[in-house]
Parts: structure tokens; C-alpha cells; sequence
């Protein structure tokens, strides 16, 4: 009986996966496993010397963008450290405001000082309800984040005349 030759082949891979690696990862998998599931779901492809260089481009790329996302944001931080931004709001007497101050009245104002924040990236727990100082904190990605304070004061009587 001849002793079976178990052979596996090399194959590039295309998309981070927990089970074999990440993106660019040349591996060893069973010659079936490829031909069955990682090349029709476009995981993995033959190790060619293009492929090669078609994923170092793309990890090229990919680094050049992280790189500018990264400039970016820690622009926005220099401006956003230790802003203070005040929004007009009616208040009762007892200082509770007729209505709330959420993460989309915030971005607003930072928009109109031409600050691009969205509003996804204030990260309130709650709308504020009254009248006072807050500290906001404000997500600028997954590692950054930044606080701003808000004050919240009653319109002055000269501009809602």
C-alpha cells in the first residue's frame, strides 16, 4: 500500500480571517479547503507573483490613508482641546430649559464655527435639560477623544427683543 502524500498549498489571503490570518498573509491550507470555499468566497487566491504585489499596493494604500486619517484627527483635536462653546437657550425661572440641548444642536454650533465634528461623535449620555456648564466629551475615532465645555445660558434680553 502506497503511504498517501498529504500536500498543502500556498494561498494569499485577501481578507482578515480569525482562523488563518490577516490581510496578505501568505498560508498553508488543505488543497480542497481552497479550491471549495476560500477562493469562490473570495478569502484567499493562488500565490502569484501579480497577487503579490496587487495586496502590497492595497497594504500601501491603506497605510497612506490611515496615516492622513490620522493627521486629521489629531488636527481637529489641537482645535476642538479646550473649546468653549456657549448655546442660547429659554430657560424657566427655576433654569430648566423649554425643551434640550442634544449632540446635533452641539455639532451645529461647531459647524457654524467651521469645525467638521459629526454628530455621532458626541458622545452625550443624556440631552442636557438646564441651564450650566458641561464638559462633552467628543470621540474623534476609536483611540481619540477630546471634551469641550458648553455653556448653556438664557438668550440676553437686547437680542430677543
Amino acid at each position: 500500500m502506497v503511504a498517501r502524500v498529504r500536500r498543502n498549498v500556498k494561498v494569499l489571503l485577501l481578507e482578515d480571517n480569525e482562523h488563518l490570518g490577516e490581510v496578505g498573509e501568505v498560508v498553508d491550507v488543505r488543497p480542497g479547503f481552497a479550491r471549495n470555499f476560500l477562493f469562490p468566497n473570495g478569502v484567499a487566491c493562488p500565490v502569484t507573483p501579480e497577487a503579490l504585489q496587487r495586496v502590497e499596493r492595497a497594504r500601501e494604500h491603506a497605510k497612506k490613508a490611515r496615516a492622513e486619517k490620522a493627521r486629521k484627527v489629531a488636527d481637529l483635536a489641537k482645535l476642538l482641546e479646550g473649546l468653549s462653546l456657549t448655546l442660547e437657550e429659554r430657560a424657566s425661572e427655576e433654569g430648566h430649559l423649554f425643551g434640550s440641548v442634544g449632540a446635533a444642536a452641539i455639532a451645529a454650533a461647531l459647524h457654524d464655527r467651521k469645525l467638521e465634528v459629526d454628530e455621532r461623535m458626541i458622545a452625550l449620555e443624556s440631552p442636557l435639560k438646564e441651564l450650566g456648564i458641561y464638559n462633552v466629551p467628543v470621540r474623534l475615532d476609536a483611540d481619540n477623544a477630546v471634551e469641550i465645555r458648553v455653556w448653556i445660558v438664557e438668550p440676553s434680553s437686547a437680542a430677543s427683543q
